[in-house]
């Protein structure tokens, strides 16, 4: 799993909207304060006003408004909500994508290490990161030694999903 520049970008932008506190926010303005190149910037914002996470206001007074509230959006979703549904392998997120599953070795690495990576982003909003608040950080649960052995991966739900996987 590979976080895309996409995303490292809509990241600065919503970064930028949060910290403009309800103000609209120029895409031109934006670009150059957070190095996104504005083309990209355009295109990105395009696409955040389609997902519902930002607004667009015309005019001179214009710009981009935030229409989701950062305190209770999580990293998880905002990156999902820009590049689909996370995972660090395909098997780990499409049950029976594998014929194999049920017989691989290797299966519930998988699907721990994508429970670890959604528990991790979805531990902390949009708004714990900007403020510096809180930092991002994995469940007691999952922090066990033992937590992600065979026996054990039906137990712990996906903080992010709460799927439960066998």
């Amino acid at each position: 799993m590979e976080i895309t520049r996409r995303t490292d970008y809509a990241v600065r932008l919503i970064s930028g909207l949060v910290r403009s506190q309800g103000e609209p926010l120029s895409v031109k303005t934006a670009a150059e304060e957070y190095d996104v190149p504005y083309s990209f910037a355009r295109s990105i914002q395009h696409d955040l006003v389609l997902s519902g996470i930002i607004t667009s206001q015309r005019g001179a007074s214009g710009g981009m408004l935030l229409n989701i509230d950062p305190s209770k959006v999580t990293m998880l979703e905002l990156v999902e909500s820009v590049q689909g549904p996370i995972s660090v392998a395909v098997c780990a997120r499409e049950k029976d994508y594998c014929p194999r599953e049920k017989a691989c070795e290797f299966h519930h690495v998988w699907v721990g290490a994508d429970k670890l990576l959604k528990n991790y982003l979805s531990s902390v909003t949009i708004q714990d990161l900007v403020d510096g608040a809180k930092s991002p950080s994995i469940s007691s649960e999952l922090a066990k030694e033992d937590a992600f052995t065979p026996e054990k991966m039906h137990h712990v739900p996906c903080q992010g999903c709460s799927t439960l996987h066998d």
